[in-house]
Order: structure tokens, then C-alpha cells, then sequence
């Protein structure tokens, strides 16, 4: 099981009510957002929508080691990219549809917690970067690139770490932890802050490459083509098939270290501490053997039971260290049905928003006098 402090909660860091709480804000962000989406969404950058889900889904799975902490790791959210690219309203949606995905074929977070990832991963980062990089870029048609990359880049920072912010918060509401909030808060906000300069440098790679093959795909005006200038589809396939990669083959070169809050957990809080975290939860119990016996892949790998059945109890011995690179056919399938699945969610939910977007009137021509 996905370890419970890393960016993706799980639900041994909520009680019920708090999580029944965010299980409703979270679909109401979603649904005003599947509306909004339906409005603003142009019909031409409905295919992106799945496209970069795809993307984004694969990309999370790679952890990158974290500068200046040794032994900690990080991945992409990619909600400011979403947003950037496709508007916030349908990068909410997106991101909502990864999340999904993530959590009922893989256990990638707890199903309890499913509405605060929505949130922390989703809504505010998309909310949150998107309205810095609208102030800080100016008219985006006008643009100069190191005015986007730079606008791009803080907003990553600040929405990776908002999103995170919210974590301690939620569980603190919860009353499940057992550290001061105020050290969580600062750990949690700091090892984000991190994280989201790296994505920042990552959202910087993928605007570069879309400003010299597909401008308008990166919110510019499209200048007359030249021969460097993809079309529409190949700009697509590319980013599908880095996709595919990314899942299928660069996983295992990803870090071995923890996961953000993971490594707060192991090294920072639990050094002769009690736990962090204590949840004594029937239901918390009952969702986790839930979820154990009813995700296809759980943790990205080879199912140790049937479906629909426990695994056996771990064995006592601690596992060996993880080995780098960590060749995994298993995990190369698990990554690769991942970023299918969420590419055809996603194309057939941007096909939706876009048979639902309202009909054009016909043109108005002016009475003859």
C-alpha cells in the first residue's frame, strides 16, 4: 500500500467525517468545473485534454531526487500544467480523472482520501497556479519566452506548495496526528516548495517545446507556419508516445529514496518518536482491506492474491533495498494500462464537454432598410 504521509493522502490520515467533507467539496469543484469546462474548452484543444492526462499520469510516476535533502524524492503533479495549457476548468477535470484512475486500478491513494487529493492535487494547484501565471505573464498572445517560462515557473512553486499546505491541515481537522501541525506545516510547505522548482523546471521544457512546434497549444497567437511547425496531430502522437515511454520504460530509472512526506515520516518525526499518526477507525480499516483486495495492480506491480482476495500477511523479514535501475515488466504494464486508461477517459469526457458546448447561433445580418 502506498505509504500514508506521501503527497497522495491515504486514508489512514482522515476520520470519516472529514472525509465525507472533502469527498463533497471535491465534487462540487469538479461538476462546476465540468461546466465551466464545457464553455470555455475550444473544440480544437478537447484531444489535448487526453493527451496531456496521459502525460501527466506517466510523468507522476517517476520520482527525481530532491537537491540540497539527500535521501528524499519528489514527483510531478502537474495540475499548473493542466491549467496552463488547457484552462483551469478542464485541468481540474483532468486532473480529477488521473487521480481516479491512480487510485481504484492502483491503490496510489486512499479511496476515503480521494476528495482531498482532488483538492490538494486538483483544484488548488490548478486555481492557484493558473491565477499567477495569468498576473505575472500579462497578454498572453504577446508574450516573450522567458516571461512565460518564468511566470510558469512560480506558479508551479506556489501551487505545488499550497496544495500541500493543505495536507497537515486536513489531518490535523481529523484529529489523527500526533506531531505539532505548525512542524508538519513547515516540512510539508518546505519539501514542496522543492518539489515544485523542479516541476516548475519540467512545466519550463514542456511550454519550450509546444512555443517551437504548436504555439497555440501554449496560449499564444499562431503565427503564419514555418517548416518547423508541427501539425496538430503530430503534436499529439509526440506527446502520446513520450507517454508511453515515460510509463513503460523510464520508471525504472526513477529515485529509489521516499516520497516527500514519506521521508518527513521516517527521518524527520520518527526518530525514537511515536508514530506520526494514529487512526483507530473501524471504517479506515475496513476501505484499506477494500482497496487491497479489489485494485487490479496494487502499488504499480503484480497482484500477490486473486482479485477479490488479501494477500497474505508481509513476511517478517524487512525486504531487500530497492535496485537501481528496477527493470519491472510489471511495473512497465502497470504504467503503460495506466496512461492508456486515462487517455481514453479523458478523450471521451472531452468529447462530452464538447457535444454538450452550446450550439452557435446563426449569423445576425442587419435589416435592409
Amino acid at each position: 500500500m502506498p505509504t500514508m504521509l506521501a503527497m497522495h493522502m491515504a486514508n489512514e490520515l482522515l476520520t470519516p467525517p472529514v472525509a465525507g467533507v472533502t469527498w463533497i467539496l471535491a465534487a462540487a469543484a469538479v461538476a462546476a468545473a465540468s461546466v465551466r469546462a464545457r464553455k470555455t474548452l475550444s473544440p480544437e484543444r478537447a484531444p489535448l485534454m487526453g493527451v496531456m492526462g496521459a502525460f501527466v499520469f506517466a510523468a507522476q510516476m517517476i520520482n527525481f531526487t530532491l537537491p540540497l535533502m539527500p535521501g528524499t524524492s519528489g514527483h510531478l503533479g502537474g495540475g499548473v500544467l493542466l491549467a496552463i495549457l488547457l484552462g483551469p476548468a478542464a485541468g481540474i477535470v483532468t486532473m480529477a480523472a488521473i487521480l481516479i484512475v491512480q487510485c481504484l486500478l492502483f491503490q496510489d491513494g486512499g479511496l476515503l482520501a480521494l476528495g482531498c487529493n482532488i483538492l490538494n492535487m486538483g483544484v488548488v494547484p490548478c486555481l492557484l497556479g493558473w491565477g499567477l501565471y495569468r498576473a505575472l505573464l500579462g497578454p498572453a498572445e504577446r508574450a516573450r519566452p522567458a516571461r512565460q517560462y518564468l511566470s510558469a515557473w512560480a506558479a508551479c512553486t506556489v501551487g505545488v506548495a499550497g496544495g500541500a499546505a493543505l495536507v497537515p491541515v486536513e489531518s490535523s481537522a481529523s484529529g489523527v496526528l500526533r506531531i505539532e501541525i505548525g512542524d508538519f506545516l513547515l516540512v510539508m510547505v518546505g519539501v514542496h516548495l522543492l518539489i515544485g522548482l523542479i516541476e516548475g523546471a519540467i512545466t519550463f521544457a514542456v511550454l519550450a517545446y509546444l512555443r517551437q512546434v504548436r504555439p497555440e497549444a501554449a496560449g499564444l497567437t499562431a503565427p503564419a507556419p514555418k517548416p518547423g511547425h508541427l501539425g496538430k496531430r503530430a503534436v499529439l502522437g509526440s506527446l502520446a508516445m513520450t507517454a508511453l515511454l515515460l510509463a513503460g520504460l523510464a520508471g525504472w530509472f526513477a529515485s529509489t529514496h521516499p516520497d516527500g512526506l514519506e521521508w518527513t515520516y521516517q527521518e524527520h518525526f520518527a526518530r525514537g518518536a511515536p508514530p506520526a499518526v494514529q487512526n483507530p477507525s473501524p471504517l479506515v480499516a475496513r476501505v484499506d482491506a477494500f482497496q487491497t483486495r479489489w485494485s487490479p495492480m496494487t502499488d504499480y506491480t503484480r497482484r500477490s492474491a486473486p482479485l477479490g482476495q488479501e494477500p497474505a500477511g508481509k513476511a517478517e523479514a524487512e525486504p531487500p533495498p530497492a535496485a537501481w535501475p528496477n527493470v519491472s515488466g510489471w511495473g512497465s504494464l502497470a504504467g503503460v494500462l495506466g496512461t492508456a486508461v486515462t487517455l481514453g477517459l479523458l478523450f471521451l469526457a472531452g468529447g462530452a464537454l464538447r457535444r454538450r458546448r452550446p450550439a452557435p447561433g446563426p449569423p445576425q445580418t442587419a435589416p435592409n432598410p
